[in-house]
């Protein structure tokens, strides 16, 4: 009797440790799981950042690098209007010097040539010039052109003209623009395309 209760005993403590070893082993293996899977999802949620942080980091670059490009942009187109204005106005003054009342008068008889040469000399001519230029190119038709004053050559002064002229044919409703506006206007676009030449090759260098 004593031998059984022993031997009882000893396999309750026997499996009482099995169940316990499994248990623990159990709970190891849980933890060891548990730490994986806490591992793994602290690993992916630091690529996650660092991919996040990546992706910002080339997007702020390349805002960047855009922002740069538009300002780079910016200041060429700014630096060719500037140089713009100034040959512009470079070119009303060179304009506004060669337009002399003798230069005046000579545009005046080739015009009245060239409008004799297809047989409409019929007409009376006005010509609107700056109240100045009309005093300093009246003294030149009356004494070398008095033909064109003897065909219907009229010159009236005009306040809003600066420089050059502007010429009427009435009978044949012929209208020229010759002031120094208009002239400049029409030369201007030729400064445009080397001008764009220079800006573009700028661009290029600095690329």
């Amino acid at each position: 009797m004593t031998e059984e209760l022993q031997s009882l005993l000893e396999r309750i403590r026997k499996e009482g440790v099995e169940r316990a070893e499994a248990e623990a082993a159990s709970i190891v293996a849980a933890a060891d799981d548990r730490a994986r899977r806490t591992l793994a999802e602290a690993q992916a949620a630091a690529d996650d950042l660092r991919r996040a942080g990546e992706a910002e980091a080339e997007a702020r670059r390349q805002r960047g690098e855009t922002a740069l490009e538009q300002a780079g942009r910016d200041f060429l187109l700014t630096l060719q209007q500037r140089i713009e204005a100034v040959l512009r106005e470079s070119l009303r003054d060179t304009l506004a010097a060669a337009l002399t009342p003798e230069t005046v008068a000579d545009m005046l008889v080739r015009l009245a040539d060239a409008y004799a040469a297809h047989d409409m000399n019929e007409s009376r001519v006005d010509m609107l010039l700056s109240p100045e230029d009309r005093e300093g190119l009246a003294g030149i038709v009356m004494e070398q052109y008095r033909d064109l004053v003897e065909q219907g050559l009229v010159l009236r002064a005009d306040e809003r003209l600066d420089k050059g002229f502007k010429v009427s044919f009435a009978d044949d409703d012929l209208y020229h623009d010759f002031s120094l506006e208009a002239l400049a206007e029409a030369l201007a676009p030729v400064l445009k395309p080397p001008l764009g030449e220079i800006v573009e090759r700028a661009a290029q260098e600095r690329d």
